[in-house]
């Protein structure tokens, strides 16, 4: 049951993240909405969810710590694939408002899901 429960989370967040990112990017169409989606899952599974099973070793719901640490690693995940993707343009991509507006809303995104789904299960499972 709390695989299925991170699942879900993870698949709310990357419908939700794309949402933000085609609206960011200011683009219509349903064909690249689910690729972002499919790609955003992705990337939530990989880099997500270790941080969110150290997080939820101790579970507290919407803990503005969390919330902190949720947005250092998503700055992370953006740098490292700035540096990856273009190595000589990594200080132009910082100074775009793109890079923090999307590292904090799908940080946040996260958060939000996490808190609802997640730490609400271990809180009735502790009492």
């Amino acid at each position: 049951m709390q695989v299925l429960r991170i699942i879900f989370v993870h698949v709310l967040s990357a419908l939700s993240a794309a949402v933000v990112y085609v609206f960011g990017i200011d683009y219509d169409g349903y064909i690249p909405y689910f690729f972002i989606s499919v790609i955003l899952f992705i990337f939530y599974v990989i880099f997500a969810a270790p941080v969110q099973y150290f997080v939820n070793r101790n579970p507290k719901r919407f803990n503005p710590k969390y919330l902190l640490i949720y947005i250092f690693f998503s700055f992370l995940v953006w740098l490292f694939f700035a540096v990856i993707t273009d190595p000589k343009n990594t200080l132009d991509f910082l100074m775009e408002y793109e890079v923090y507006l999307f590292s904090i809303s799908f940080a946040v995104i996260f958060w939000i899901w996490d808190s609802v789904f997640l730490q609400n299960e271990k809180k009735a499972a502790t009492k």
